[in-house]
């Protein structure tokens, strides 16, 4: 299967910034710095290694995947950003030797997302060697893993959708096909097979299809996919010395906020981190966890960290208070406290001690407050401020010149992108349509529906170019004084 088979999907939680989220909420000690190295280990197609890069112009940006078109696009893209802080490696990391590791700079991030459950031993080996020969003391890893026990069920799909698809070759495009033969296969026979009736079954059965072939032959047509327990992995990690810090879904470090009473009791009687987090997983109806790590955890006040956070709206915010679904229970900030909380972000950028402050003695737990406000897609961190920069503009320009053409789709094509932003360090949420806006914009066109529509789908007429202008016209609305904070427009 080639890299360029599948959509990119970029992640924000693999990111600097909501890693120093997590570690915040756990009392530690990190923040991102304007000087530093990163690496994205299974890089795909580079989009995330090129985001970091055009957004934070001081660092240098290290990606590494062992699939050559991948590795073709990411420097394609990177060139056409003008971007000269990022490197891509063709790399195998199970056949690394010592002296190939050791060519790479020490490095202060190392983001391994959707990897370590896809491949081998040797190449789960060769990422802790090269952890625990690269990572500086102090850095810190992320890693994105398909989880036990709610992936449990799966494999039993995971199987059957191999031996569906039959041999295939290495050739562009003969996973993907792979992949659709054996979805065709698993609609035709799934009622007569006793199957666990699993989130991804029903979103390989469902009709019209939601599924990508080239996703589901990325997800599941290798040998090696192997979900694994939270506590196996921190196992693994021990030979690169690093520690536990939380996961970036911040809610994960409340467990009072899915666990009910007598599990919480459990919890308390697991004493160690390692069965509370098995306990989580028990509670938890979800397969993929987001883990942070660091190698030499310095403890800090957490309440401090906490208050010191910055943080924007990253979209309209709702009249009524959001509710967070953890898929074991529902957790919501009382109605009066959200409309305060509303009222101060809607005037602008806020720090988390600030909005705590303003909510008097009923206030929530600050921890508490920002699990609700990240996980429900209402705020995003915020790190400096000014207008847009270089970089950052270049990048949100190329990246919509190769995946948002001017096509009569108005740039709703299949993915999920990220527009770089400096003050964020990192990115926003965007579709295809939000990144041809945004280069418009960029490129000198007013922030007006009519303009924009006429510039982006210049043949559309009628019907057709009044229902464009209401798309552009809904999503100004939304995210335009996002991307102002943001420092992307």
């Amino acid at each position: 299967m080639t890299a360029s088979s599948y959509a990119i999907a970029w992640q924000p939680e693999a990111t600097p910034s909501h890693i120093a989220m997590a570690c915040a909420m756990a009392g530690i000690g990190w923040q991102p710095r304007p000087a530093m190295t990163v690496a994205d280990l299974g890089c795909g197609r580079g989009y995330n290694a090129n985001l970091l890069a055009a957004a934070n112009p001081g660092w240098t940006v290290l990606g590494l995947d062992h699939e050559p078109s991948g590795i073709a696009e990411a420097r394609q893209l990177a060139a056409q950003a003008g971007l000269d802080n990022t490197r891509f490696i063709e790399a195998d990391l199970g056949g690394m030797g010592l002296a190939e590791i050791d060519s790479l700079p020490p490095l202060d991030v190392v983001i391994i997302h959707g990897v370590w459950s896809w491949v081998s031993d040797a190449v789960r080996a060769g990422i802790v060697q090269l952890l625990a020969r690269r990572l500086k003391p102090g850095g810190v890893a992320y890693l994105g893993y398909n989880a036990l026990p709610a992936s449990g069920p799966d494999m039993a799909l995971q199987r059957l959708l191999r031996q569906l698809a039959g041999p295939f070759g290495t050739g562009a495009g003969e996973a993907a096909a792979a992949a659709a033969r054996a979805m065709v296969r698993l609609r035709a026979m799934a009622r007569a097979l006793k199957l666990p009736r699993t989130p991804m079954l029903a979103r390989l059965l469902a009709e019209p299809a939601v599924l990508e072939p080239g996703f589901v032959a990325h997800e599941f047509l290798t040998a090696h996919w192997r979900p694994v327990f939270q506590a196996d992995l921190c196992r693994d990690l021990d030979a690169a010395r690093l520690d536990f810090v939380g996961s970036v879904n911040l809610f994960e470090a409340l467990p009072g906020m899915f666990c009910d009473g007598e599990q919480m009791a459990v919890m308390r009687r697991m004493g160690d981190s390692a069965g509370q987090e098995f306990l989580k997983d028990l509670c938890l109806p979800r397969g993929f966890r987001a883990d942070v790590f660091i190698r030499g955890a310095r403890r800090v006040d957490g309440v401090a960290a906490l208050h010191g956070l910055w943080l924007a709206q990253s979209g309209t915010l709702p009249e009524e208070s959001p509710v967070l679904n953890t898929g074991a229970s529902r957790g919501e900030i009382a109605q009066p406290l959200w409309t305060q909380i509303a009222t101060m972000l809607r005037q602008g950028p806020a720090r988390l001690g600030d909005i705590h402050a303003v909510l008097g003695p009923a206030a929530p737990n600050p921890t508490e407050i920002l699990a609700i406000l990240v996980s429900t897609g209402c705020v995003l961190p915020l790190f400096q401020g000014g207008g847009p920069q270089a970089a950052a503009t270049r990048f949100n320009i190329a990246a919509a010149a190769t995946y948002a053409p001017h096509g009569e789709d108005m740039g709703e094509a299949a993915g999920q992108y990220g527009l770089a932003t400096p003050h964020g360090l990192g990115g926003l949420p965007a579709s295809a349509l939000d990144l041809a806006i945004v280069a418009a914009l960029l490129e000198g066109e007013a922030a007006e529906p009519v303009a924009l529509a006429q510039h982006l789908q210049p043949r559309l007429e009628g019907e057709r170019l009044l229902m464009a202008q209401g798309r552009i016209a809904a999503r100004l609305a939304e995210k335009l004084p996002t991307w102002r904070y943001f420092g992307v427009v």
